[in-house]
């Protein structure tokens, strides 16, 4: 008897297998090697507006004629049933149609076939998400010890059952391929070892909050470290399931892995600060990042200098040699701006060809100055663009912090003016604000 046999069979009675997979948020299908329902959970049979006598060895095709309005879905249904088949391994397939409730949704579903000893189709195990909004409802009461097995195993989430004392009691072998180690391993783990050490009290808490409430469905964000040494972030459903008689309460919890969400959640902020053409901050950052080196130039007691320049003819470079040639000028000049810059120094784009430069911790005036000319000249050397020399140039406005002003957008305002000015002035200089007023 392996690890997990021995666990399912270590519990009471049916009745606790039942409450584990009722509070599965999953739509779970026991078919037999025909295709022939033999068993699902409460979850499909009200999506479906099912009785027991409605789908029991039936086909998918057969419970169409009943329900005539999911016609197209017992077909898809059939359809990829039989790609699970041919495949002989899991099948990972996604499908999408408006529910009973008017919601368009979209499930991932996971077909998993099993055949017997002489190769012959034995039993499918189907596994449906929605990934549009979770499903947070009971699964259904299932026929047999083995059917609970069967689908236990095929599951993709970490399921782990603690006592209110926090005693691990089960925990699913999904747990493998997800974190790398056996359930065997797991237990041997110190507890809540695996749990990166910003998220352990937050986790904790959260868990006692389920015990003392004897709450249902309450959600946690943690990372979980791998075998292998990295982290990886889940979401966890934590519900508390009180137990009649001698029975010890546990809390179920249900973890899915969210690296995808996270990543793309990651991707999304990087969009909403940085500029996606040369990588450098936008202006939404750039007011942020003032405010911060404000800060820092008031505990040091220093000046702050704002540098604010464009491009000479840079619509010109546009109209000759296209936009592509453009493009590659606006990455090219922030290469040789930041080669002129310390590390706590900012570039960011705030405009088609406007950037503005942040140097904090300056101590004098001339300091900006002598830095602002550096950049100045170099931005008047040739650049290589579409294998040909062009010329073009910059002037620079500056205003400093806090002699100019006191807020990010006045001095960013001012450095504009100042910019007007030197442009007004002849081009390719540095000018700042008090020089014109």
């Amino acid at each position: 008897m392996d690890f997990h046999q021995s666990l399912l069979s270590s519990l009471n009675d049916q009745s606790q297998l039942r409450t584990l997979i009722d509070l599965i948020p999953e739509f779970i299908v026991l078919k037999d090697g025909q295709g022939c329902w033999l068993v699902c959970n409460k979850l499909v049979m009200d999506i479906y507006s099912l009785e027991l006598e409605d789908y029991l060895n039936r086909t998918d095709l057969e419970i169409a004629r009943y329900r005539p309005q999911y016609t197209a879905i017992f077909e898809y249904n059939h359809q990829t049933d039989e790609q699970a088949w041919a495949k002989g391994s899991p099948l990972l397939v996604e499908k999408s149609f408006v529910a009973p409730d008017g919601v368009h949704r979209i499930w991932e579903v996971m077909k998993t076939p099993i055949f017997d000893e002489y190769g012959n189709r034995h039993r499918l195990v189907i596994v449906s998400r929605d990934v549009t909004e979770r499903k947070k409802a009971e699964a259904a009461l299932l026929a047999s010890q083995e059917q609970y097995r069967l689908i236990a195993e095929n599951m993709s989430d970490v399921i782990t059952m603690m006592t209110p004392e926090r005693r691990l009691q089960y925990v699913s072998p999904s747990l493998e391929s997800m974190l790398g180690y056996s359930p065997e391993e797991f237990y041997q783990q110190e507890r809540f070892s695996m749990l990166h050490p910003e998220d352990l009290d937050r986790f904790i808490a959260s868990f006692e909050k389920v015990v003392a409430e004897r709450a249902a469905h309450l959600k946690e964000e943690c990372r979980y470290r791998h075998a292998s040494g990295h982290y990886i972030w889940f979401e966890m459903n934590m519900t508390y399931v009180a137990r009649s008689g001698e029975d010890t309460d546990y809390v179920l919890i249900v973890s899915r892995n969210i690296m995808e969400r996270k990543n793309h959640e990651q991707q999304l902020r990087s969009l909403a600060y940085m500029d996606p053409l040369t990588g450098v901050p936008n202006r939404r950052y750039l007011v942020s990042q003032m405010h911060q080196d404000m800060q820092t130039t008031i505990d040091n007691g220093t000046l702050l200098g704002v540098l604010y320049l464009d491009i000479d003819r840079f619509k010109e470079v546009n109209d000759t040699l296209g936009h592509e040639a453009g493009d590659e000028l606006l990455v090219q000049l922030v290469k040789r701006i930041a080669g002129e810059l310390g590390p706590m120094d900012t570039i960011a784009r705030i405009g088609g060809d406007e950037f503005v430069v942040i140097l904090p911790l300056i101590t004098t005036r001339s300091c900006i100055e002598e830095i602002a000319n550096r950049i100045c000249w170099h931005l008047q050397q040739p650049w290589m663009l579409q294998s040909q020399p062009v010329v073009t140039g910059s002037s620079i406005g500056v205003a400093v912090y806090p002699q100019d002003g006191v807020e990010a957008e006045e001095l960013l305002r001012y450095a504009d003016k100042a910019l007007y000015n030197a442009k007004r002035c002849g081009r390719g200089q540095v000018r700042f604000y008090k020089d014109h007023r």
